[in-house]
């Protein structure tokens, strides 16, 4: 079998560094070009898209030479090619497409996932489901929650590997890694089309990495990371037994990277109140970048994939799954307790955690009068209290029910998250909700403005002064807007990066700021 893994992961590599070229130029050529815009795409210049095709590519070809190859030298190691190998290629294809359309025309949120739903449902359909769990030891049969779990393992899958792709080598990097490990998993069960694709999958990265490392000449874009993400995913599944769908801990704690930074960028915006498609500068590659630099922060990243994934293939050997989960919490606690990654997050939860269950210690009396406050700097060193601080005096003059702020200001890798409010909160029926945006004007000319994040105020509904406190409450943020500015003016002296163009003229925000009330 040696042999045979040899040629699948040269050969990728070959072909991929002989396509991935002319891929580049016919992307620059038609226009296929990701263009800095100084929000979320930080690059100097336009970077070519559509890596994806070269890499599918190159791990079809590959897949198809080492079974040909097989079959004419080594006696069919590789046993028989089913349907559902050309079910998997299908689908992948099918999500390279949905990538490519997404990466030159744009699709909205909603749109994607539900054509990623079709795609997975299709694979689910032809034979790949889940049909039992088995973690640390203990296996669980998942009866008729096996297509549901496996749709959702599919998207997780499909998603973490698309959410990880946001620096320059960063996804295939990692993805590269992750497919060396799920190789070797495979090659313990015996699953040796599996371990073929694996390597052939790891090659074509690799040979991609050369021209995606930093300063990168060419991304994957949408297309190549679902597409990955999609192989990764079944793969996961496939791996295990030979003749058996089992999603064990072994594949899941290799992939534990890619699924750590989207679990934490979904519990971070759901917490926080922000809408899960939002844009933010808090993904594990942003945080590795400016503590480490490009080049460091791939180390870092090679270096933290490298534990989970040595910890997970020894589980395997060693029959101790367990040493699995080890790894695992390794990386986490390593990541956590230097406030690399995930600190802001965890302080998130347990804030949230120790409110809730501080609410079943107090007597009646007390909910109606006490307050809860949190405050999580999720990013950057901005002195946003001087904000905060007189909203929530603000509030306590006012008897307000509830005040939260959320800062999100992506081109400065900065953002801030605060919570005011009362214990028992008014019934439904009996809440005024107001969100009001916040703003600060753009360096330079003064005549812009840009929106840094939003104020939500709860108010009772049935005080005859609620409107008026509503309207002293925008007056205050007017009074607040230079201080903003002055907050905002020094991080840009700190990291001068041009804000973001998405602008309003200054006359539309010099009134009080337009407001959503739900009576």
């Amino acid at each position: 079998m040696a042999p045979l893994i040899a040629i699948a992961l040269l050969l990728a590599i070959a072909i991929a560094l002989v396509l991935v070229p002319f891929v580049r130029s016919v992307a620059r050529t038609v226009g296929m070009v990701d263009s800095p815009d100084r929000k979320r795409k930080l690059q100097d210049e336009s970077v070519a898209l559509g890596g994806g095709i070269a890499v599918f590519a190159a791990v079809a070809i590959t897949f198809a030479a080492t079974i040909l190859i097989d079959r004419q030298f080594f006696g069919q190691t590789l046993g028989v090619l089913s349907l559902r190998w050309y079910s998997l290629f299908g689908a992948a294809a099918a999500m390279l497409t949905v990538g490519l359309v997404d990466d030159t025309w744009g699709l909205r949120g909603r749109q994607k996932l539900l054509l990623q739903c079709l795609i997975i449902a299709g694979l689910v359909g032809s034979g790949t489901v889940i049909e039992k769990l088995s973690l640390f030891g203990l296996t669980l049969d998942l009866g008729v929650f096996s297509f549901p779990i496996t749709m959702l393992w599919l998207l997780i899958a499909v998603n973490a590997l698309n959410l990880i792709d946001g620096a320059d080598g960063m996804a295939t990097t990692a993805g590269s890694i992750i497919c060396i490990g799920m190789g070797i998993a495979a090659l313990h069960f015996g699953s040796y089309l599996s371990v073929v694709l694996a390597f052939g999958l790891a090659g074509a990265q690799l040979g991609f990495l050369r021209y995606n490392r930093p300063p990168a000449s060419i991304y994957l874009g949408d297309a190549g990371s679902m597409m990955i993400g999609l192989f990764l995913g079944a793969l996961a599944i496939w791996s295990n037994f030979k003749e058996s769908a089992v999603l064990a801990s072994a594949p899941i704690a290799i992939l534990a990277i890619p699924l750590f930074d989207s679990s934490a960028a979904i519990l971070r915006r759901w917490l926080t109140g922000r809408s899960i498609y939002v844009t933010d500068r808090g993904h594990l590659h942003h945080l590795l970048q400016l503590k480490f630099g490009k080049k460091g922060m791939l180390l870092v990243v090679a270096l933290l994939c490298g534990i989970t994934t040595t910890s997970s293939v020894l589980s395997l050997y060693w029959n101790a799954p367990w040493l699995a989960g080890i790894g695992v919490m390794v990386v986490l606690g390593l990541c956590i307790n230097t406030r690399t990654f995930g600190h802001a997050e965890t302080r998130l939860l347990v804030n949230r955690f120790v409110n809730f269950a501080q609410s079943f210690t107090l007597n009646p009396k007390t909910c109606l009068t006490m307050k809860q406050q949190r405050r999580v700097p999720l990013q950057g060193v901005g002195q946003w209290e001087t904000v905060w601080e007189p909203l929530v005096e603000f509030a306590k003059t006012h008897d307000l029910a509830r005040v939260k702020i959320d800062l999100n200001l992506a081109w400065l890798h900065e953002g801030y998250h605060a919570n005011w409010q009362s214990v028992r909160m008014p019934d439904r029926a009996h809440q005024l909700c107001v969100s009001l945006p916040l703003f600060t004007h753009r360096l330079g000319n003064g005549k812009n403005a840009i929106q840094i994040g939003r104020l939500d105020v709860v108010a009772l509904a049935i005080d005859a002064d609620a409107y008026q406190k509503i309207a002293d409450l925008s007056d205050q943020l007017m009074d607040l807007t230079p201080e903003i500015d002055r907050i905002v003016s020094r991080l840009e002296s700190v990291r001068p990066q041009a804000p973001a163009p998405v602008t309003l003229p200054v006359e539309q925000v010099s009134d009080v700021p337009e407001s959503v009330v739900n009576a």
